[in-house]
């Protein structure tokens, strides 16, 4: 009898970590870089979340007066350099002389606001990017000229193209219908069934994330990106739903838990 016993508790626990490892691990998306560590959307956010073994970087993008395609998440300089000047009024050549460091602290002092082009020269070969295009009402050509830059350098293969405006992501994939797109959303729209859209992931706030939401996730075959995740139970709990990534502001704690969880 005890024999029996032992047996069918040693079937029940390879069950269960069967049934845990047929769920893929989710990727490990560095939030503006490893933002919790480092200046958001500067190189050296960046090299700090591939030193802290990230998969991905999500990063924001928009557009300068004269064209040129720079990190940047606020309309709005005042933020992270001190200038109170608006993206769209002013030119790459103004934003070269600005400190985007030192609000965070001053061992960054003389951080600079880079270009897109830089940063994929900066993570090439080493992480992929989730490229998030910010819409701020005066941009022009956004999402053409930012896949431009990525097919000129080669780099289509290795991001994704996210925005909160479902416009930019149509385009892009109006542009490049290969090119790996998805929308974000912190509430479910009204407007368009996301899960029946074309796209290939949904970029959402955490708490939509549910049972529900995944079951119909995968029956429209569309990956789950989730942000923005600093809490250890709730990395847990989204590991346990399956989702495809997780965006973090410490990838480092992200990359602990999912150890542990292994």
């Amino acid at each position: 009898m005890q024999l029996i016993r032992n047996t069918f508790i040693i079937s029940m626990v390879l069950i269960v970590n069967l049934s845990f490892s047929q769920k893929a691990i989710p990727s490990i998306t560095a939030h503006r870089g490893a933002s919790g560590y480092a200046p958001e959307n500067t190189i050296s956010s960046m090299s700090l979340a591939i030193e802290m073994g990230a998969d991905f970087a999500e990063l924001d993008v928009q557009e300068t007066f004269d064209g040129e395609i720079i990190l940047l998440h606020d309309n709005n300089l005042k933020r992270t350099t001190g200038a109170e000047k608006n993206i769209w009024e002013v030119n790459y050549s103004f934003l070269k002389s600005l400190d985007a460091g030192s609000w965070y602290n001053d061992k960054y002092e003389e951080e600079e606001i880079p270009k897109l082009s830089e940063m994929i020269d900066v993570v090439n070969g080493k992480m992929k990017l989730n490229i998030e295009l910010k819409t701020n009402g005066h941009e022009k050509k956004l999402a053409d000229r930012v896949v431009k830059i990525v097919e000129d350098k080669k780099y289509s293969d290795n991001c994704i193209f996210t925005s909160l405006d479902f416009s930019q992501v149509d385009r892009v994939r109006e542009i490049n219908s290969n090119l790996k797109v998805g929308y974000i959303f912190d509430t479910l729209p009204i407007d368009v069934d996301v899960f029946n859209s074309d796209v290939d992931l949904l970029s959402v706030h955490y708490s939509l994330v549910t049972e529900d939401f995944m079951e119909k996730a995968i029956e429209n075959k569309k990956e789950v990106h989730v942000w923005t995740v600093n809490d250890e139970d709730e990395m847990i709990r989204l590991t346990s739903l399956g989702v495809t990534s997780i965006i973090t502001n410490y990838p480092d704690k992200l990359k602990r838990v999912l150890l542990k969880m292994k």
